[in-house]
């Protein structure tokens, strides 16, 4: 064993099986007689050969001819031929390779697990076999090629779809869009891939889409616009955008798919006005500007708007098109109206209008804009109406005429307690309790909860919100876990320590994050579920629908 030469031969076989365990597989040497010289014990584990067949001084004719006798005859890999042979030829063409001088080969036992060889021919004569079991490295490989032909196929479909694809991740960045995307844009795909829309849209176009993409990404909420587009080539086309978010909490993608329409409208010799070509009722969202799908803007109106004249609303918006949209329907309701762009123009606008001794009647107050525009007006004490600003043309008329419908509920709003008090008297029962502790948050609440018709009330701390709910008897609870003086965890603990079968009520856990100790730690302390902030109207109705069984509407039957 010139090549494998020790003072020690069993110094040789110790060394050798480490480095059989270290590698995962097991190794057997011949010399030049093909008599075996070391075997280690892993084989046993990988070739269906007894214990004696592993004996120094065993040829490889009886070492082959017992795997082949336990079941062992390899096949061949599955991208060669399938053959089958004799027990002598099997083991004369296994001899063949052990004495190549380099030789290796992934053969297949049964259907589900792969072997390989690593054979090498020293120039001694002693030969060296590695043999490992690769079944888990065959699964992930062709797993993988499954994922890629998958990927493959998706990609394929849609590269032919006849609409515009585009995919953003997170940070607004293209990572997919499909040829008619490429093609309307008139741009090749490595100029949008990768790219952000400040790169492919003017600016004053993707300063609009991208408050509207960060609100469907924020939001979840699908959105849907109608757009009239003067392409890169001078063409016009009428298109509808529809926008939804995929994915999961920290991996979500925007996806929009545009639809042609231009054949079911025309425009007038301006180009300002859409008119439809077939009727009203077969063609919906035509404006230029963007409006919901079969939502008229005056739809939730009342016909009586004439106790709304001279009321003065302030809307505080930082995106011209929304203070845009959201004058224009508070102008035709009648309303005193005005605008402020930010939190400084804001209490700016307050500050000289109490000066003058100026009465606003309600602050409009778009969520995607500046968030402390809901602190100072509440340290003005006015009313506030909180949306979203992709939202405004869908529940800004119903929300400000149901605002001025209400003269009880709104000069509570302008007491100390306005930002805790329910649509009923305070001796009443209530639908749900929110404990939340952040004013801007307690606005919010407040603000989705009379658009979807319960009845409220807010906590502002651990103690007073179990307080409310030995008082006020809520049927569901909304519970923010950082609370001052008792948190949400112990909060709930206590109330679920004090309530009996007959009275447990639900408590939905509201987290800023969706970190898992908060999450167990929830469920842990009584809680039944949990949502994620930012909050949206959907997303409480699906909880009330989950917990309560029954719409808004109902719960005052």
């Amino acid at each position: 064993m010139n090549d494998l030469a020790s003072a020690d031969a069993n110094i040789q076989a110790v060394m050798l099986e480490v480095i059989s365990e270290g590698i995962s597989g097991g190794v057997f040497v011949y010399d030049k007689n093909d008599l075996i010289v070391f075997a280690s014990q892993q084989l046993l584990t990988l070739l269906p050969v007894p214990k004696s067949f592993l004996t120094p001084g065993t040829r490889l004719r009886d070492f082959l001819g017992a795997v082949y006798d336990g079941g062992g005859r390899f096949l061949t890999d599955a991208s060669g031929p399938r053959r089958m042979l004799s027990r002598e030829d099997w083991i004369a063409e296994q001899i063949a390779t052990l004495w190549k001088e380099r030789a290796e080969s992934q053969e297949r036992r049964g259907t589900d697990r792969w072997v390989s060889f690593t054979k090498r021919r020293l120039s001694s004569g002693y030969g060296v076999c590695v043999v490992r079991d690769i079944s888990d490295h065959k699964k992930r490989e062709e797993q993988w090629r499954a994922d890629m032909e998958r990927v493959q196929i998706t990609e394929e479909v849609l590269d032919n779809l006849p609409f515009p694809i585009t995919v953003k991740d997170s940070s607004l960045t293209f990572v997919a869009v499909n040829k008619m995307a490429a093609r309307f844009l008139d741009l090749p795909p490595e100029a949008i891939l990768g790219h952000k829309g400040s790169d492919v849209h003017p600016p004053q176009v993707e300063q609009r889409l991208d408050r509207i993409n960060r609100g469907v990404l924020d939001l979840g909420e699908p959105q849907q616009m109608s757009e009239l587009v003067i392409r890169p080539d001078g063409s016009q086309v009428v298109i509808i955008a529809n926008k939804y978010r995929i994915g999961k909490p920290g991996r979500y993608y925007l996806v929009t798919a545009m639809e042609d329409i231009t054949g079911l409208v025309a425009t007038d010799e301006d180009g300002e006005e859409i008119k439809p070509r077939m009727s009203r009722g077969g063609l919906i969202a035509t404006s230029l500007a963007r409006q919901e799908r079969d939502v008229p803007v005056k739809a939730a109106v009342a016909p009586d708007t004439t106790h709304l004249s001279n009321r003065k609303v302030l809307v505080a918006s930082s995106d011209p098109r929304t203070s845009a949209e959201a004058l224009e329907i508070l102008d035709d309701l009648g309303f005193d109206t005005s605008s402020v762009s930010d939190g400084e123009e804001l209490e700016l606008f307050l500050q000289l209008a109490k000066e003058a001794s100026i009465a606003i009647d309600l602050v409009v107050v778009d969520t995607l804009a500046d968030k402390a525009c809901l602190e100072i007006v509440q340290r003005h004490r006015i009313p506030a109406l909180a949306i979203n600003g992709v939202r405004v043309k869908r529940e800004l008329a119903a929300g400000v005429t149901r605002q001025f419908s209400q003269p009880a509920a709104n000069e509570t709003a302008r007491d100390e307690d306005a930002w805790i008090a329910s649509q009923a008297g305070e001796s009443a029962g209530i639908d749900i309790l929110v404990a939340e502790d952040n004013e801007v948050n307690q606005i919010v609440f407040s603000q989705i909860l009379e658009g979807l018709g319960y009845r409220y009330a807010i906590a502002a701390d651990g103690e007073e919100a179990v307080r409310l709910w030995q008082e006020r008897s809520p049927r569901l609870i909304l519970m923010d876990i950082t609370l001052p003086k008792l948190s949400g965890f112990d909060a709930s603990v206590r109330i679920r320590n004090l309530e009996t079968i007959d009275n447990s009520i639900p408590i939905i856990g509201v987290l800023p994050q969706a970190f898992e100790r908060d999450r167990d730690q929830c469920f842990a302390s009584g809680m039944n579920e949990v949502i994620l902030k930012p909050i949206s109207p959907e997303a409480l109705e699906a909880v009330f629908q989950t917990f309560l069984g029954i719409s808004a509407k109902q719960s005052y039957a």
